[in-house]
């Protein structure tokens, strides 16, 4: 009767834990929808609220991410690291395109989408490991995978997305755009470079210096945090998502638990907009191919890049792909040219949480050799998975206040 009752409890345990993370959003996301029967949202194609609000949430959760970022375990890891979010992304994205154009042809746009889902949501991702059954290695590869696909596919939608729309200008208006917009991120990173490096530890004493330094001091924590959100307008401003990423990986002012809490609150008003935008419905047949073959490109670019790697570990690695807070807001900002994104990204990433949940849920019952309880390490607890919605402070990835690393 003992046994009955454990097997009952550890299956009503994994349930809950599969269950939790999509009822939040989903709920978030009700919500919107019922505002969005009687508030319309202004969704134009150049400028307005929405315009900037959209820009404003990816770029909370870009640098949220980057930050998170933390030194890989081995040299070697950094080229997997760079393969990951760079050949990586493209072969995920060529992957889905071709399914969604096997299916559904003649239908160029859907190109951008596949870019938009060909990321890992670093919020699930970070909730994820602490009780994943990986090495550390694993987990530090796909943290930084996670973290860092994330500005290299919003520089793609970009570039796309003027290639391929119908308000484009084509192939020469994408190039123009990448080389505009690789050199303002440039511009950015340096400019960042130069401030933290003044800001980090203030000028060099000098001959006034023991009379002078312990004012400045005091000063810098807050001369940190204006220069931080100067940066962030600045990225805002002129969509300099890439710049902004890279920037996070040095400049990181202590900011506690509140940078956690900008980026909870950003997924929130963010699934809450996706939501209003889903009050005119949802193509749940495209969403749910391109949800299956979000799911089958990670599984694909995975078993490459875990090349090395224990045969545990590239199980892990290939059923990691999970869609959160940057497809959302992808999703919303190509609403404006593409009236159907949000339709089609919306059930595309509950169809590939649902298949993440599944299968790790069914690889743990595989490798315990049953029902997997509540306490055991290869089972998502609900504590953990709820931080796929609501997770810990994002700058938790290993660097010291100071941003040093």
């Amino acid at each position: 009767m003992e046994t009955h009752e454990g097997r009952a409890g550890g299956v009503r345990s994994v349930v809950r834990a599969l269950l939790f993370p999509l009822l939040l959003p989903l709920s978030i996301a009700g919500a919107g929808c019922l505002a969005g029967q009687w508030l319309t949202l202004d969704v134009r194609a150049h400028g307005g609220l929405y315009g900037w609000l959209s820009a404003g949430l990816l770029a909370i959760g870009l640098y949220g991410s980057a930050r998170g970022i933390s030194r890989p375990q081995t040299r070697g890891d950094v080229y997997r690291i760079v393969v990951a979010v760079t050949f990586g992304v493209v072969v995920k994205a060529a992957f889905i395109a071709a399914a969604l154009w096997l299916v559904f042809r003649d239908r160029p746009q859907y190109l951008v989408l596949a870019v938009a889902m060909a990321q890992i949501d670093p919020l699930s991702v970070s909730a994820m490991l602490e009780n994943r059954d990986m090495s550390e290695r694993a987990k530090s590869l796909l943290a930084a995978w996670a973290s860092f696909d994330d500005p290299v596919t919003t520089v793609l939608v970009v570039i796309l997305g003027s290639m391929v729309l119908e308000d484009g200008s084509g192939v020469a208006s994408g190039a123009g755009d990448y080389a505009t917009t690789l050199i303002g991120n440039l511009v950015l990173l340096a400019l960042a470079a130069v401030v933290w490096t003044v800001l980090r530890d203030g000028p060099p004493t000098g001959r006034d210096g023991p009379r002078s330094r312990p004012a400045f001091r005091r000063l810098l924590p807050f001369l940190r945090y204006a220069a931080l959100l100067a940066l962030l307008v600045t990225a805002v401003w002129q969509f300099l998502m890439l710049g902004l990423a890279l920037a996070a990986l040095f400049f990181r002012p202590e900011l506690g638990v509140w940078l956690g809490r900008a980026t909870n609150a950003a997924l929130v008003v963010a699934t809450f907009l996706l939501g209003m935008l889903l009050a005119g419905g949802a193509d749940l047949a495209v969403g749910a191919v391109l949800g299956v073959a979000t799911f089958l490109a990670q599984t694909l670019v995975a078993a490459v890049v875990g090349l090395g790697f224990s045969r545990r570990d590239r199980a892990s690695l290939c059923l990691s792909q999970q869609n959160g807070i940057t497809a959302i807001i992808l999703a919303l900002l190509l609403e404006p040219r593409l009236p159907e994104a949000v339709a089609i990204i919306a059930p595309a990433i509950l169809v590939v949480n649902v298949l993440h949940l599944s299968s790790t849920g069914l690889l743990a019952r595989v490798r315990r050799g049953g029902p997997p309880g509540p306490a055991e390490d290869g089972a998502p607890r609900p504590a953990a998975v709820a931080g796929a919605v609501l997770s810990r402070p994002a700058g938790a990835g290993g660097a010291s206040p100071d941003g040093r690393g």
